[in-house]
């Protein structure tokens, strides 16, 4: 028995054949049009059907239910739109990358869950599939490797044509990039805390001038020197302070109501400022992991790592600092130039991790962005910036006598618990 033709299409063509006085190219005259309701269209012999006999000149398309008609029967990407993808983590090319960072490919609309596999968004090393699982959030694709990858590889990641945003839109091609994760040398050898001495107990130790932009929070003590007490200025109640839950200190008595003159605590502070930032940076500490640039999507572990440039965490970027379980894990970010955070952005604890053993040091400028999340001990060569309502859990220290400010507006500072 030869199978009936049911297509929404046909269903309509043979109808409209059926029904000649439906459209002049085959009106009958005088004939009444069959009862649609009784045509038995699967009695219909495709193979008998002339297309050329029939004139859809007259057929009115509105009439036509497109309801149920899937979006395999429509084209390759189901509505003839295209699928655009946005970005990727890792960025195309990108090296250094690490061993548990994240990969996903994030799209001009929201996905549909069902078309992200393991067999449509594949990881693989030299041609054999890297195990794992897909999956997505919204407009995000992600493929979650079952292990670390392994180190200073390099790797391809794809996702085919079968997958689709909710609409029904697909890739226009297939979708590649590739990427290098870096080498496990940041924990060949096991870092130690950075000892800060007489400084550990300051959320700011500035040289040139500490200036605040009312209400910031600060938590732990705050200290000025060489610079005289009259630089420290901006705080909303100078003759209380009460911004700060802490001592602040001065080199004389032109500083604010509540300071204390105390211009030895303050030399030694700002020498054992100075011993830390040696610490940080010494030869003994081992060989550092090679970083630099955006840090945006990175998860680093406990070690040692360096940039002979500048650091930064881009805009809305997140940096996750993994202890993998281990509470007392040391980790010691170095900078010889500047590092920036950018609006937003977040350093993320994991694994157990604290921020009383994360040290950051930079050769330049730290500067926190509005909004921004950081944690650990920042040492500066220059000057530390925290914009409006950044936020640090751990301290702000210049080092060496020609260190410049300390500038606050409406932070957060809080001495990170031991």
């Amino acid at each position: 028995m030869k199978k009936p033709i049911t297509s929404p299409l046909f269903l309509v063509l043979a109808l409209l054949a059926a029904c000649g006085s439906q459209g002049s190219g085959v009106d009958t005259p005088g004939a009444d049009a069959p009862d649609a309701a009784t045509l038995d269209v699967a009695g219909v012999d495709a193979a008998d059907v002339v297309v050329a006999d029939i004139d859809t000149s007259d057929i009115d398309t509105s009439d036509i239910d497109t309801s149920d008609i899937g979006a395999s029967d429509i084209g390759a990407d189901g509505t003839g739109a295209v699928l655009a993808v946005t970005s990727t983590t890792p960025v195309n090319g990108a090296t250094a990358v690490a061993l548990n960072a994240p990969i996903t490919a994030t799209f001009g609309e929201a996905l549909d869950p069902l078309t992200i596999t393991a067999t449509t968004f594949t990881v693989t090393q030299a041609g054999a599939a890297v195990p794992g699982t897909a999956s997505c959030a919204g407009a995000t694709a992600i493929f979650t490797p079952a292990a670390l990858l392994a180190p200073s590889t390099p790797y391809t990641a794809t996702i085919t044509s079968g997958a689709r945003g909710l609409s029904g839109s697909g890739l226009a091609s297939v979708l590649e990039w590739t990427f290098t994760t870096w080498t496990q040398a940041a924990q060949d050898v096991r870092q130690v805390v950075v000892p800060l001495g007489s400084t550990s107990s300051f959320a700011i130790l500035a040289s040139a001038a500490i200036t605040n932009i009312p209400t910031s929070s600060i938590t732990g003590d705050i200290g000025l020197t060489p610079d005289t007490g009259s630089n420290i200025s901006g705080f909303s109640e100078p003759m209380t302070c009460p911004e700060v839950i802490g001592k602040v200190y001065a080199v004389d008595v032109t500083g604010p109501a509540c300071a204390l003159n105390d211009p030895v605590l303050l030399a030694n502070a700002k020498t054992d400022a100075g011993i830390a930032f040696i610490n940080a940076r010494a030869a003994v500490r081992g060989t550092p992991q090679a970083i630099s640039g955006d840090l945006n999507g990175l998860t680093l572990y406990p070690g040692l790592y360096e940039s002979g440039t500048s650091l930064e965490i881009s805009p809305g970027g997140i940096l996750y600092l993994d202890a993998q379980g281990d509470g007392n894990a040391v980790f010691i970010l170095r900078s010889a130039t500047s590092i920036t955070t950018s609006a937003t952005s977040e350093v993320v604890l994991a694994g157990d991790a604290k921020a009383a053993n994360i040290y950051w040091t930079a050769g330049s400028a730290v500067t926190l962005g509005t909004n921004s999340i950081m944690k650990g001990t920042l040492i500066a060569g220059t000057s530390i910036s925290l914009l409006t309502g950044a936020n640090l859990e751990g301290r702000a220290l210049n080092q060496g006598a020609a260190a410049e400010a300390v500038t606050l507006d409406s932070c957060t500072i809080v001495v990170p618990v031991p």
